[in-house]
């Protein structure tokens, strides 16, 4: 065969790939919640999420590999000592990472990232959302405040109204409440803790750190010294994450969140520890036929290598869409346009939504 037929052939290969993943696409976008779900409606004069109850959900599957040393604690140690939380579970023990710890670091990487991209749009170009020309700098928090009553701020002072709020749920005395629509599931080291916690019965013996002052000339005691233990770089965790009445906004969000939150830190002490790379395995329409539990099990026998093969998803109408690979990414990049039109719709005058001329009032005759 001539290196020119070689060649069309490689380029019908590739033109058929991008049209798979064009087609899934959209098939997957057609199954979630318009981005106006995510305006806020006004409750006695005060803006508070929709609640949004619809049979469509998102999952999420995937793997966090710890990059650097990882504290999952969720119970109280000794005053100068910290042990990882472990679970006996299929045979081994294991390091346990709830949910509750991956939520609350996730939902504060989704905050930073809600502020962070629209100071961005709004001062790009020294233009508001509907084009107008502004003379000062909008911060995120007269933004807030103009659209959501407050600026939010995680934990103790929710506005209750944002996206942020929306997805992942919210309290304010007096005002209302909104329901998560974002689930988590607690999940478990594939590896033995034997092998990915450094313990006082590794080699090593616990890890130690001290308190230093700026008197270096101050005799140090043993009150300074902290020994805690830590799961070791390497250790994998699959985890699977469901998004109920999803917006393309909500799990494009989620994706890049993620991201964001890997680079913070999970866990205690995430200032120098507890980072992490993820990668996505699957993201479906539907309901996953499977848990965490299978996910340890298939990894550990070296059975999810092709993950279209392990991961089947049920819908509760209709039939499901699971993206793989490229095809999550291309969801991940939706995000600044998805972005983009929550903010116009935001700006959309009260009972008009963004496409809708203003309606005329009807004079008498």
């Amino acid at each position: 065969m001539s290196q020119k037929a070689n060649g069309q052939e490689l380029q019908i290969e590739g033109n058929i790939g991008r049209n798979k993943v064009t087609e899934n696409h959209t098939k997957f976008t057609q199954q979630l919640s318009d981005v106006l779900t995510l305006i806020p409606r006004d409750v006695n004069n005060k803006k508070i999420a929709q609640a949004i109850y619809t049979r469509q959900v998102v999952t999420i599957i995937g793997i966090k590999t710890t990059a650097a040393r990882f504290l999952p604690v969720s119970h109280e140690g000794y005053s100068n000592e910290t042990y990882v939380d472990k679970v006996d579970l299929l045979g081994k023990t294991r390091a346990e990472f709830i949910g509750r710890k991956l939520k609350g670091i996730e939902r504060r990487a989704h905050m930073a990232l809600f502020r962070e991209m629209l100071e961005s749009i709004l001062n790009s170009r020294g233009q508001d959302v509907t084009g107008q020309e502004i003379e000062t700098q909008v911060t995120w928090q007269a933004f807030f405040t103009d659209k959501f009553g407050k600026a939010c701020t995680i934990p103790d002072g929710l506005c209750v109204a944002c996206w942020n709020c929306s997805l992942f749920g919210g309290m304010e005395a007096g005002k209302g409440a909104t329901f998560s629509r974002i689930r988590y599931f607690d999940t478990f080291s594939i590896e033995d803790a034997a092998e990915c916690i450094q313990t006082d019965d590794s080699p090593e013996g616990m890890a130690i750190g001290n308190t230093v002052g700026e008197d270096l000339s101050v005799e140090r005691g043993e009150a300074s010294f902290h020994r805690y233990e830590y799961v070791k770089a390497g250790t994998r965790f699959p985890f699977i994450t469901i998004i109920e009445s999803p917006t393309l906004l909500d799990v494009a969000g989620y994706l890049a969140a993620v991201k964001l939150a890997d680079q913070h830190g999970y866990g205690k002490y995430s200032a120098n520890h507890g980072k992490f790379e993820t990668q996505f395995l699957a993201v479906s329409t539907g309901y996953p036929l499977f848990s965490v539990l299978n996910l340890l099990t298939w990894l550990e026998d070296g059975a999810l290598t092709n993950p279209q093969e392990k991961l089947h998803f049920e819908a509760a109408v209709g039939e499901p869409v699971t993206l793989f690979g490229a095809e999550i990414e291309a969801v991940r990049d939706t995000l600044s346009k998805q972005f983009t039109a929550y903010l116009k719709a935001l700006e959309a005058p009260p009972g008009q939504t963004e496409g809708e001329k203003p309606k005329r009032s009807r004079k008498g005759k």
